[in-house]
């Protein structure tokens, strides 16, 4: 028999994330915190196109530097968790490309973009020279919770300003940046992940009474299992925890951890694997039975459907890391949030102080800000550096030419998202 979701039709909804309707060019730069200027491949309007977005000739006046924006790009391209990286590098050299086709930044300035490979054994020597010695414009990138975690901190030191595409941990914002000037996030953070997926589980799956959790022992997993447990609480969800399991990062053999969960035979697993080390886990569970009578929960691991389709069984519950997965890949949307962002950003401040940004200029911009992007709205709201996003999920699907998600169901950015006056853990305690 297929699993189905029973969502209560009040905190979880069947269906898609509605796309947020636009605020007028007016309101944006006027900055309200929206923008109409979007950009996508699936037809919104591109603020770098001309006649269609925040051109020179719009506002502001002042000069706009002649020489190109330096950007530096920073992913696993290499090693295991290149099979999440190395899609989101492609993705950011279409995205940059389609930006100097139509001209560039206010329709002028186009962008000069360089990559770096995440996997290297000294990421804090990495970002200091790119930004010490390089004197990149702006640096984007990081997909390892641990690695952002690093470089955070290093990023207000030196004034750079940095947005993060991909790293979910809520320790960046929460503990790591506690008055951030020039680090932001345009991603959902985990805690749309781990508190979507306490929530899915308390208002759309009933017959769940055992849970058990597996998840990388560094700071993404730690910080995934810790919060889906406080949420447990929080919720007051009657379930009883069986098991737990930390696996190393990376890791080839799960054959204990699947043993582990396979004697403790929980109704529900949480994870937040990603990378190989989910590729690897999915391979070696289906050769154990793992998924005969437990339902697996993976919190952030749609990226499996393409990377390998023939081994992911029909009717795993996958969430989405925000609205995206009815529009396209992760990649694509994680990157095309943060490219436009920054983008945005710029000219939003020049129509508004009529010159071109400088630094503090930019992040003054960034905050608050929000425009319609390929997959939904992206909302930053005023007095936060961190994007907030709805959350979504559904059974993998396999009956098509492409694996997809049936049965979806999603809960509003506001039932997953702490307000800006606390932390995640400040606003499951007091829940």
């Amino acid at each position: 028999m297929r699993p189905s979701l029973e969502p209560d039709g009040d905190v979880v909804k069947r269906g898609v994330p509605p796309v947020e309707p636009p605020v007028d060019r007016r309101t944006f730069l006027k900055g309200a915190g929206a923008a109409t200027v979007a950009a996508s491949l699936a037809g919104c309007n591109n603020p770098a196109a001309g006649g269609g977005g925040n051109n020179a000739s719009d506002g502001g006046g002042g000069q706009i530097p002649s020489e190109p924006l330096r950007m530096a790009t920073i992913a696993f391209t290499s090693g295991p968790a290149s099979v999440f990286g190395a899609p989101m590098m492609r993705a950011a050299r279409m995205i940059v490309e389609q930006i100097n086709d139509n001209g560039g930044i206010l329709g002028e300035r186009t962008i000069e973009m360089d990559e770096f490979d995440e996997n290297t054994e000294d990421v804090a020597q990495q970002y200091r020279r790119l930004a010490t010695q390089e004197n990149y414009d702006i640096i984007l990138g990081y997909v390892s919770s641990a690695n952002a975690l690093t470089v955070g901190p290093i990023a207000e030191e030196l004034e750079q300003p940095t947005i993060i595409w991909d790293t979910g941990t809520t320790e960046l914002f929460d503990n790591a940046i506690t008055d951030p000037q020039y680090v932001f996030r345009t991603c959902a953070s985990s805690s749309t992940d781990a508190v979507g997926a306490a929530l899915v589980l308390d208002n759309a799956l009933s017959d769940v009474g055992t849970v058990a959790g597996v998840n990388q022992d560094y700071a993404y997993g730690r910080n995934n299992w810790d919060l889906f447990t406080r949420a447990i609480e929080a919720f007051g969800i009657d379930v009883e925890v069986v098991a737990s399991r930390f696996t190393p990062f990376p890791n080839e053999d799960f054959s204990s951890t699947i043993a582990a969960l396979n004697d403790s035979a929980p109704d529900f697993i949480f994870s937040s694997l990603w990378g190989g080390d989910l590729v690897n886990f999915i391979t070696q569970a289906n050769d154990r039975n793992l998924f005969a009578n437990t339902l697996p929960c993976f919190s952030g691991g749609t990226h499996v459907f393409a990377d390998v389709p023939d081994q992911v069984p029909d009717g795993l519950l996958f969430g989405a890391r925000g609205p995206h997965f009815p529009y396209g890949i992760l990649g694509w949307n994680s990157l095309h949030e943060e490219l436009y962002a920054y983008v945005h950003a710029v000219e939003r401040a020049y129509n508004l102080n009529g010159e071109y940004p400088n630094s503090d200029a930019w992040a003054t911009s960034m905050e608050g800000l929000g425009f319609d992007s390929a997959s939904g709205f992206v909302d930053i709201p005023a007095g936060s550096h961190n994007a907030v996003e709805p959350s979504f999920w559904g059974f993998s699907d396999t009956g098509g030419q492409n694996i997809s998600l049936r049965d979806p169901v999603w809960i509003a950015k506001e039932q997953v998202n702490p307000p800006v006056d606390k932390t995640t853990i400040e606003w499951l305690d007091s829940l």
